[in-house]
């Protein structure tokens, strides 16, 4: 049964609710009601007599309430008594909602009044009780007896919201100025009535309207499909047949939008009779519509009849099925042969491998199916089927009859275990008659009627289109393309981010309609549309991956279809032919000239045999020889072309080149010797440059002749002239395009000019990478962060751009090694503006590229040339200077980008494209002046920027009008905001934090390890911990594994390379829970429980482990000593400690974490995290059997030790200006540091 709900709106109706505020155009109680029709509306639609509602007004001109005879309660109306809101309450309420014309009420009075409301109306019954504030908080407040309502509302449980007209709310992020006095003082009241109300919720209007446009999934109950026995075996012939007592409940189910019901309206005028029969209403709402009575008449016919039919009764009817255009009767005696006789039953019958399933045979809704409730033995049963079908990685197949004479269904029953929790899902399966099995040519292969099997083929998709697919489809990658709350990637439209558009739009309109009949019903929600198309930015980026598609592909536009007439009339063929002999028996294998390729592409479907196909070829071998003997100059030639592309195609498709070479070598010889018509070597000339030469091994793989001898076999053989082109229609082309262009033409090989676009520019060797370059095989964010590592590329090299890349537009050199500051460059150097080079990755970089290039412009002045100018504003001399680099030099910074990164980064085309180009001078208006040439930071911050120029004043103020317009454009293009304040910089300022918290991090391990400035005082103890869970649900801990490192142990000891010194003083422990110890992960990752390498395994059971963990970590606990947790993402260990009863941070002495992840991002400078094996080796430590949870530890030690002092190594190497390589890489590169 569904709860019952009171709830009490408190509707401010003040003088004050009638102004406008904030920017809106409507006033503060229209803007207000969005949220309370809203609430009311679907209540109204819920339809449920248990949902009640009760609305009070504040500071109304009357007065009408049980406690207006006591003090403090005027201006305070019932508008509506507690009780069922309907459509004819709802009507009505909207006139009472109006701004009076008084100030005055005391909203916690108004509260008092709702509160009694509740308490006469819902009594000590069970209800859940709200009441709902709606204030802009300019009344008076008595707030004397607050503490006692407080306690009243918590012992009726009353749940208290206030919502508050622009009240502030920091969480929310708005906060209103100006203030007035008095509001700010009820708003203080109202916050703290708000917190003395247990679940109370203070919250600002304008977070509830956003909330609105979110659609609101329904919340239902449970609905139990079945309650009875799972059967597994026949209880009456086994007596050890398997009977648990379960009960199952829909998982999913289809939900449909509202339904609409015809009704019609009534008249108010009407007070007499409708008609001669008064319809009943069957409208519970009341008086504004009634039902559509619908009424059936069955009639025969009958000659003797009025009209030729008569009436019939509706008994007198006997029921039939229709077979063909025949009605077959079955009489009611022998209809139950038609039905199924069933009992209620479910029944297990079979069980399948997991990996046999085929998933697609999944249908319909999911269930879940559980022990019956309180049911000991049941619940025992139900859980052995569960684990031994979770063991054995099996589903079950059961045969389900939800009651009596219902039809059975198929469903498959898989297990599933969580922790409280342990069921099995069921889906409905297909019976056999519902399969339609087709057989379809196979989609990697092509078998030749001869039987062969071809791997290349035209109808198969080659490599290239292959990767092509391959390529679109991962850029079209949506499982990482959203961004979760940390700026992080994250699936891109999650299913509780999609909502039915059909259903929620509908809801939406039908809510806003029933407010408000006479406006107009409003647009979807953006909520609705957000996934309606595929990221706007994400096609634009993919685009060349679709065109590149689009010409591997070969994609050809198929010109629409003729709509035709729906007339009862003959289709006359467009060409005339007498369809019905073309078809008919007498013409089978016949090729004709009035119809050559229809005709002989239908005689090769009839075909059976192979002499059958050469004969066809033959037919169509004479009529093209046919065509160029009597073609006057070139008039046929097109036809004849045409057939024999036709033959080409048909033949090559049934793997028979060898019958069109054939008639291609005849041909040929015919036209060269003169045998058709006389001198036809012109039309030889058309046939190549058709491409209908020879079938060549690369077109089909049948074929005897190689591409070499197709090329050869080309051209042509004549007497003395050579290839002529006697084709007069070629000739006269030529001449006029000779006359056109002023120079001598000829018309070349086609092949020749493919000969010249295969040639490709050869690589040059590269010099041996450095100790970055091998860790960039891994990710791209290694190589990423240390592009800048490598030496600059030979100028003489010819790399070509990747496949995908963009070719940068040519620029001159601009060598600015001359100027001094101050001076100018020429009017036709173009400019970028600094903070719009800088916002470049914000605002014109797609989300799957830009964490990639982040790092890259973070620290776009470390080793990278700038040549700064600076420019004023002649009209405001006193503002500070603007900073600007020549545009080539950008543009060399994002080839350099580019070749890094393998991307197509460009100064983004259209109207962006003139943030970057900004030219000055022209007309004597002042130009950018020289600054300083910078590589580091350091450079930038340490010159100061000249004042203005008197002379860039002067011209100017001399300039033309125009010339200053266009200096102004420019000016203000350099100087517009580049970011969004809102989403963008709070974006940076996280990410700029979270680099802090990494250096933080890092440099609190340097001190904890001694390796900074150490304060006096006991050292700290290093605790690492690594746990190891099981693959399979709910995934116990297995395996703890623990390291600890004691500072005062390693305190006169000199740490050597990468820490490797102080690794002797770390104690392991390896803890591996007795119940599971017989279990090995193998699915997801290779465990090893049993290979321990730095001392023996302990065995505690699962209740035991805890204490187990806590006398090894006794000897530190109590002390004086602070613990620092040491582990690699520590948020998984930390849920897996707290899952087995250990919360970690509560321990006696623990100050804080060391994330070994966090510290390799801080070590190398970038964003990406990386596997514990990942950090071991680019440190050069070597390790084994990982995934083993005291190893893991022992290594997650050493990685956080190495990484601090290989951080203190990387520091000093900077501050020398000497190139920075980890220790165990410069005593071997390719390998490290022994265990």
């Amino acid at each position: 049964m569904a709860d019952k709900e009171a709830t009490v709106f408190i509707l401010d109706l003040g003088a004050s609710m009638a102004r406008t505020n904030g920017g809106r155009t409507e006033s503060d109680l229209d803007w207000s009601m969005r949220y309370i029709w809203d609430k009311i509306t679907d209540i109204v639609a819920a339809n449920r007599k248990t949902l009640c509602v009760g609305i009070v007004g504040l500071r109304t001109d009357e007065t009408n309430n049980k406690l207006q005879e006591d003090d403090g309660y005027d201006n305070i109306s019932v508008l509506q008594e507690l009780g069922q809101m309907t459509m004819s309450n709802l009507r009505p309420l909207r006139t009472s909602v109006v701004p009076s014309s008084t100030g005055s009420g005391d909203a916690i009075s108004a509260i008092v009044v709702a509160v009694d409301m509740i308490d006469t109306f819902t009594k000590k019954l069970k209800w859940i009780r709200k009441v709902i504030l709606v204030t802009d908080g300019q009344g008076s407040l008595d707030a004397d007896d607050m503490g006692d309502i407080a306690r009243k509302m918590n012992d009726s449980r009353i749940q208290l919201t206030i919502l508050g007209v622009d009240f502030d709310d920091p969480e929310y992020g708005f906060k209103e100025e100006d203030k007035p006095p008095t509001k700010a003082a009820n708003e203080a009241t109202l916050r703290n009535l708000a917190d003395a109300c247990e679940g109370g919720i203070f919250a600002t209007m304008a977070e509830a309207i956003d909330e609105l446009n979110t659609p609101r999934v329904k919340a239902v109950k449970p609905f139990k499909t079945y309650e009875g026995p799972l059967i597994l075996g026949d209880a009456e012939k086994l007596p050890a047949a398997v009977n648990i007592n379960v009960e199952r409940y829909f998982e999913t189910h289809l939900a449909r939008p509202l339904a609409a019901s015809t009704v019609v309206f009534k008249s108010e005028q009407a007070t007499g009779t409708q008609s001669t029969q008064t319809l009943e209403d069957e409208a519970t709402d009341g008086a504004l519509f009634s039902a559509v009575k619908q009424a059936r008449a069955y009639k025969v016919n009958d000659p003797n009849a009025p009209g030729g039919k008569r009436d019939v009764e509706f008994e007198t009817l006997a029921k039939g099925y229709e077979y063909g255009r025949t009605a077959v009767h079955i009489s009611e005696s022998e209809h139950n042969i038609t039905k199924l006789e069933t009992q209620k039953s479910f029944a297990i019958i079979g069980f399948i491998p997991c990996d046999k399933y085929e998933p697609f045979l999944s249908m319909g809704e999911a269930c879940i199916t559980h022990a019956r409730r309180n049911d000991a033995k049941s619940e025992l049963a139900m859980s052995s089927l569960i684990w031994a079908l979770m063991e054995l990685e099996s589903f079950a197949v059961a045969r389900l009859v939800a009651k009596d004479g219902k039809e059975p269904l198929l469903v498959l029953l898989a297990p599933h275990i969580e922790p409280g929790l342990e069921c099995l899902y069921d889906v409905p399966l297909p019976f056999a008659e519902d399969l339609r099995s087709y057989r379809f040519p196979p989609l990697d292969r092509v078998v030749t009627v001869s039987g062969q099997t071809l791997t290349k083929h035209r109808l198969l998709p080659s490599d290239e289109l292959n990767e092509a697919m391959s390529d679109y489809v991962d850029a079209m990658d949506l499982s990482t393309y959203g961004i979760d709350g940390e700026m992080g990637s994250a699936e891109y439209a999650s299913i509780d981010q999609t909502y039915n558009p059909s259903i929620h739009r509908i809801n939406h309109a039908v809510r806003v309609r029933a407010v408000h009949p006479e406006k107009p019903i409003p647009e979807t929600p953006s909520a609705l549309l957000q996934f309606s198309s595929p990221p706007k930015d994400l096609v634009e980026r993919v685009q060349s991956r679709i065109d590149a598609l689009i010409r591997v592909a070969e994609v050809k536009k198929v010109p629409p279809k003729a709509k035709g007439r729906r007339r009862r009339e003959a289709v006359k063929p467009i060409s005339g032919l007498d369809v019905d002999a073309l078809l008919g028996e007498e013409m089978k294998g016949q090729v004709s000239r009035e119809n050559p390729i229809p005709d002989f592409k239908r005689a090769l479907a009839s075909t059976e045999e192979i002499g059958e196909i050469e004969d066809a070829a033959k037919q169509m071998g004479t009529i093209v020889r046919s065509l160029v003997t009597d073609s006057f100059g070139d008039s046929k030639y097109a036809q004849a072309v045409e057939c024999i592309g036709a033959m080409r195609e048909e033949l090559t498709n049934l793997e028979e080149p060898g019958v069109y070479n054939s008639f291609v070598r005849n041909l040929k010889k015919g036209l060269l010797s003169g045998a058709l018509g006389g001198d036809r070597r012109d039309f030889w000339f058309v046939i190549r440059w058709s491409k209908l030469g020879l079938i060549d091994k690369d077109q089909s793989e049948v074929s005897d002749v190689s591409p070499e001898q197709a090329e050869e076999f080309g051209k042509a053989q004549g007497q003395s002239g050579g290839l002529r082109c006697g084709s007069l229609m070629a000739a006269a082309q030529l001449a006029l395009l000779q006359e056109v262009l002023g120079k001598k033409v000829s018309l070349g090989d086609p092949s020749d000019l493919l000969e010249e676009a295969r040639e490709t520019a050869t690589m040059e060797n590269k010099d041996e990478p450095s100790w970055e370059t091998w860790q960039s095989k891994d990710e791209w964010s290694t190589a990423a962060n240390n592009a800048w590592n490598r030496d600059p590329p030979n100028e003489k090299t010819k790399n070509p751009p990747p496949p995908f890349q963009v070719a940068p537009p040519v620029s001159f050199n601009l060598d600015c090694s001359t100027l001094r500051v101050g001076e100018t460059v020429d009017d036709h150097v173009a400019f970028c503006p600094w903070k719009t080079l800088i916002a470049y990755p914000t605002m014109f970089i797609g989300k799957a590229n830009k964490p990639r290039v982040r790092p890259f412009f973070d620290s776009i002045l470390e080793e990278n040339s700038w040549d700064f100018f600076y420019l004023h504003d002649p009209r405001n001399p006193k503002e500070p200077a603007h900073l600007l680099v020549p545009t080539v030099q950008f543009e060399d910074f994002l080839r350099q980008l580019n070749k890094e990164l393998n991307t197509a980064l460009t100064i983004p085309p259209g109207i962006n494209s003139t943030k970057f180009r900004l030219k000055f001078g022209s007309g004597g208006v002042p130009k950018p002046r020289y600054l300083t040439h910078s590589d580091h930071e350091e450079d930038l911050e340490r010159i100061s920027r000249p004042a203005i120029s008197g002379a860039d004043i002067q011209g100017f103020n001399e300039a033309s009008h125009a010339e200053q317009n266009t200096f102004v454009f420019a000016f203000e293009r350099m100087a517009m905001e580049t970011s969004n304040p809102d989403k963008k910089q709070k974006a940076l300022e996280r990410a700029k934090q979270r680099i802090l918290d990494r250096q933080g991090m890092m440099k609190q391990a340097q001190t904890l390890l001694g390796l900074k400035e150490v304060s006096g005082g006991p050292r700290a103890v290093f605790v690492g911990m690594d746990l190891e869970a099981l693959e399979v649900a709910p995934h116990p801990v297995s395996e703890v594994g623990i390291a600890i490192l004691d500072a005062n142990d390693i305190g006169n000891v000199p740490p050597g390379p990468s820490g490797s010194d102080w690794w002797q003083f770390i104690k392991a422990y390896h803890l591996r829970t007795k119940e599971y110890s017989g279990v090995t992960n193998h699915r997801y990752i290779a465990g090893c429980p049993d290979a321990f390498d730095f001392g023996a395994s302990t065995f505690p059971s699962q209740k035991e482990l805890v204490n187990a963990i806590m006398s090894i970590l006794e000897p530190y606990i109590g002390g004086k000593r602070e613990l620092i947790f040491v582990a690699h993402d520590a948020k998984q260990d930390v849920r897996y400690l707290s899952q087995i009863g250990l919360e970690v941070h509560d321990l006696a002495g623990m100050a804080g974490d060391i994330d070994t992840k966090e510290l390799h991002r801080a070590w190398r400078g970038c964003d990406d995290g990386r596997g514990l094996c990942a950090v071991l080796s680019d440190l050069g430590i070597r390790s084994a059997n990982l995934h083993n949870a005291g190893n893991d530890a022992v290594f997650t030690m050493r990685g956080m030790v190495g990484l601090a002092v290989e951080q203190v190594r990387k520091d000093e190497a900077k501050g020398r200006g000497e190139e920075y390589v980890p220790a165990l890489w410069a005593e071997n590169p390719r390998g490290g540091a022994g265990s």
